[in-house]
């Protein structure tokens, strides 16, 4: 397959709507013929929208014009259907949302912080990473930390502490976990010796905060972990 054919596969399923693809992948492959005029004036003349006519166009014309395959209808379908299958999944892993930490909005479809990450414990199957600089004890998470570690989830936790911070932050782990919870998880400390230090010999910070679920997805937040209240 020459690669000017595969850019118009691409640009076709990146572009139409899914609704005119299907269509169109229907179409090809009931009619399991060689490329024709006659095919060729039938498809166009099914697409009314002149954007989405010309990308068809484009990609019947480069279809006729390989040289390298002869291909009929129905294989340029299935191409077509594969193409699209593997976009939509790349679109899935890649998705990004907006969360929100902040007072209540109506009007906006946006989750809560407190929300995502609710989710993001109850819906992990293997295991769960927590990464923050300050963490303060949330019933909630506690309650669902137990529930994941119940059902086998490994969690790892990676805080900064009050020794290890140099005094920036006044709760520890133990203020927050239950000794269940602590015994259970891996927790992971920047040793203070790793870390480095300015002129004025200040020490760096575990400033990250963030969830890792299952190694697929990415929580990451500029908020420590607390429960926040607002009028």
């Amino acid at each position: 397959m020459s690669p000017s054919l595969l850019t118009e596969i691409h640009r076709i399923v990146s572009l139409l709507p899914s609704e005119v693809l299907g269509s169109l992948t229907q179409q090809l492959a009931q009619a399991n013929a060689p490329c024709s005029e006659a095919l060729v004036s039938q498809l166009l003349q099914s697409v009314t929208n002149p954007r989405f006519r010309r990308l068809l166009q484009d990609l019947l014309v480069t279809w006729r014009d390989d040289p390298t395959l002869l291909w009929s209808s129905t294989e340029l379908a299935a191409a077509l259907t594969s193409s699209a299958y593997t976009v939509q999944a790349t679109r899935q892993e890649l998705a990004v949302e907006l969360v929100w930490t902040g007072p209540s909005c109506s009007n906006l479809a946006i989750r809560r912080t407190d929300q995502v990450l609710l989710q993001l414990i109850r819906e992990c199957q293997q295991e769960i990473t927590l990464i923050s600089f300050a963490i303060y004890k949330i019933p909630e998470i506690v309650e669902e930390l137990i529930l994941a570690l119940d059902r086998g989830i490994k969690l790892r936790i990676v805080a900064e502490t009050p020794d290890s911070g140099e005094g920036k932050i006044a709760f520890g782990l133990q203020s927050t976990f239950t000794d269940s919870i602590l015994k259970q998880a891996e927790v992971l400390i920047w040793p203070r010796d790793k870390r480095p230090v300015d002129g004025a010999g200040k020490y760096g910070s575990l400033h990250i905060k963030g969830a890792i679920a299952d190694q697929e997805k990415l929580f990451v937040t500029s908020t420590a972990w607390r429960k926040c209240i607002y009028p």
